[in-house]
């Protein structure tokens, strides 16, 4: 189940956020460690198109974060994906997450493509978008650096 971020549901989100590394894999640099609800809700009151979810196992146990993000020409960008819980990662919930926000995306925005980022060294979440039906496109080099490392970013799409 998909149910649309609500401030009341900070606490949560920021329990999975568990350190500055964890934090710059999760949202970039648009955020700074420790985050705060003040910081989501001016990213969202600036970012009024965007949405945020949280996802539900069939049992009703959060465990997941994402956005979605409107792009031009009736495609939209996932991002900010996060499996909260450790202990909820390898179950295969991180595609069962992506398939809801594609549902999502085709409904709420007509979405004719979905995009998304990937960081390259990142193998279990290259696998999940695969499963979920997203391909690698080319594009030019894009990296981000945090802490003196580099990282690299692969631009995947569902079509």
């Amino acid at each position: 189940m998909l149910k649309p971020f609500e401030p009341t549901d900070f606490d949560l989100l920021e329990s999975w956020v568990t350190g500055p590394e964890m934090l710059f894999q999760f949202g970039g640099s648009t955020f700074c460690y420790p985050i705060t609800l003040d910081q989501l809700m001016t990213y969202a009151a600036e970012h009024t198109d965007r949405r945020f979810y949280i996802g539900y196992t069939k049992a009703n146990v959060a465990f997941s974060f994402g956005e979605i993000i409107p792009q031009d020409d009736n495609s939209v960008r996932l991002g900010r994906l996060l499996i909260g819980d450790e202990s909820l990662r390898g179950r295969g919930l991180g595609k069962y997450f992506v398939d809801l926000l594609i549902s999502e995306s085709r409904f709420r925005f007509n979405a004719s493509r979905i995009d998304l980022y990937v960081w390259d060294n990142n193998p279990a979440a290259i696998a999940c978008y695969k499963k979920a039906g997203f391909d690698f496109i080319p594009i030019e080099p894009f990296s981000i650096t945090f802490n003196d490392t580099v990282y690299n970013l692969l631009k995947m799409t569902l079509k």
